[in-house]
């Protein structure tokens, strides 16, 4: 299969803030803050605050991002998603991109697939060996936590490592990428449209990342565990059936599921809800993202050359306030039902699958419990990360996705 089989080629996609910047600082400016703080700050929820930030952020730190957001320089955050733009001629030909030496930087492009505009970044490797490599994002992020990954993958500076040519597509409903026209729409769907995508750049065989490597397994106990609540396991559990180090990555599991997840139940229960409130206010969406990265970057700032800071935060901010995808970016929580249960459910068994597990990500699982996810080939702890691993530890998740590729791809050769 190849570009053909598109509807029509893919088409160059600027990305253009501008007739809006006004409009988010006249309404980041005119802010009503409320007198005081909502909750009192001598509340303490100890370990088990949302997201480390207890009632969640509070009114001082609140004003001050919206102010830094309102910094934010627009232009050149615009320039820089536009930035790595071809000057050598099209990126799209007959033949499959992969088979073609190419210097090309990568370039936004939106492609229609079932009737949805699907934007992605085609970044090909210079290299003729390099295998293709899908990069799928999550919630709150987008496409643009790749970017500090795409050079690694695609031109790694020791020429006996793998080369990827790499493609990221935003998921429909997010960033640029139109949302499903239908509640029926199920994230096998949008699995189905990024298939396609790839298959009509000509990548008849391709790797993903997200898929067949993850960085996020959040996979439940085993029967008879998840039979009880998980707070009155981690208070019973002696501890020569559960030690220290695996009862904290316990710990912060349950604490999520306690104290962090009310957005998550939001989002899949009563999503039209929020996405109101969120899509009108920049204040509201600052605190309803801000909530979940903010206490990531606090640690991650501690490192030098951090790229999980608050710059990302206020991008990943702009692009959903410019975007108006607040909304529909809940759709994959609200129209998938076996949301729950697919991670150990038979009909949607791994045949083959790696993972990275990044220590402060929300769940960690033991390898013996990722293996009921399926046909785990290789795992791997990282040092440091969470959650944003690709925007935090990029040369370490970089890595992984090479070391796991090189075991799953084996069969390949």
């Amino acid at each position: 299969m190849t570009a053909q089989s598109f509807a029509a080629p893919p088409a160059p996609y600027t990305i253009d803030f501008a007739p809006q910047v006004d409009d988010l600082h006249r309404r980041l400016d005119a802010a009503r803050w409320p007198e005081q703080d909502v909750v009192p700050e001598d509340v303490d929820y100890g370990e088990h605050g949302a997201f480390g930030l207890g009632a969640g952020p509070g009114l001082a730190l609140m004003k001050e991002l919206a102010q830094d957001w309102r910094g934010q320089d627009q232009k050149q955050l615009q320039d820089h998603l536009n930035s790595y733009v071809s000057t050598t001629g099209p990126c799209f030909r007959t033949e499959p991109l992969w088979l073609t030496s190419s210097s090309l930087s990568y370039k936004n492009y939106r492609v229609e697939i079932e009737g949805l505009d699907i934007h992605f970044l085609h970044y090909p490797s210079s290299r003729a060996d390099a295998f293709p490599l899908i990069l799928c994002h999550g919630w709150p992020g987008g496409y643009h936590e790749f970017l500090h990954v795409l050079e690694r993958l695609t031109e790694p500076k020791d020429q006996e490592s793998r080369a990827f040519h790499v493609v990221v597509p935003s998921m429909p409903g997010y960033a640029f990428s139109s949302p499903p026209k239908t509640a029926k729409w199920g994230m096998e769907d949008t699995a189905r449209v990024f298939d396609k995508l790839m298959m009509g750049l000509g990548y008849a065989k391709y790797a993903a990342q997200g898929a067949v490597h993850l960085n996020f397994c959040p996979v439940p106990p085993p029967f008879p565990l998840n039979m009880f609540n998980p707070r009155t396991l981690l208070d019973w559990m002696p501890r020569f059936v559960l030690p220290d180090e695996r009862r904290a990555k316990l710990e912060r599991g349950v604490a999520y599921i306690e104290r962090g997840s009310s957005y998550y139940a939001m989002q899949n229960l009563t999503p039209r809800t929020p996405a109101y409130g969120l899509n009108d206010s920049p204040i509201g969406l600052l605190a309803w993202i801000g909530e979940k990265m903010i206490p990531g970057i606090d640690k991650a700032v501690k490192h030098p050359n951090a790229t999980l800071n608050r710059e990302a935060l206020f991008t990943t901010l702009s692009i959903y306030w410019f975007t108006g995808s607040i909304g529909s970016s809940f759709l994959p929580y609200a129209l998938n039902p076996h949301f729950g249960t697919f991670l150990v459910s038979p009909r949607h068994h791994l045949p083959n699958f790696a993972l990275s597990n990044f220590p402060d990500e929300l769940f960690t699982p033991e390898e013996r419990d990722a293996r009921r996810t399926g046909n785990l080939r290789w795992y791997k702890d990282a040092e440091d990360g969470g959650h944003f691993a690709a925007l935090e530890k990029p040369e370490v998740f970089a890595e992984h996705v090479r070391e796991a590729m090189g075991v799953l791809l084996s069969d390949q050769a």
